[in-house]
């Protein structure tokens, strides 16, 4: 069986319009950040949104962090 590639969380944020704010919508995981685009297309393709993305978690930048 052949080795799965490493997975890496990336947030998906998207808009309806483009006067609106992006909303986070959600979280895939994937090796590549095209495959993140294809996963959170058909996860969160439940509306007609004007702009999809997905961003990696590691590029954020922790401001407060959790206790």
């Amino acid at each position: 069986m052949a080795a799965h590639p490493p997975s890496e969380p990336y947030e998906v944020y998207a808009r309806h319009g483009s006067e609106e704010a992006s909303h986070h919508i959600g979280l895939v995981n994937a090796a590549s950040p095209a495959d993140a685009g294809v996963f959170a297309h058909t996860i969160f393709d439940e509306r007609k949104w004007a702009e999809l993305f997905v961003v990696p978690r590691a590029v954020f930048t922790t401001v407060i962090a959790a206790d």
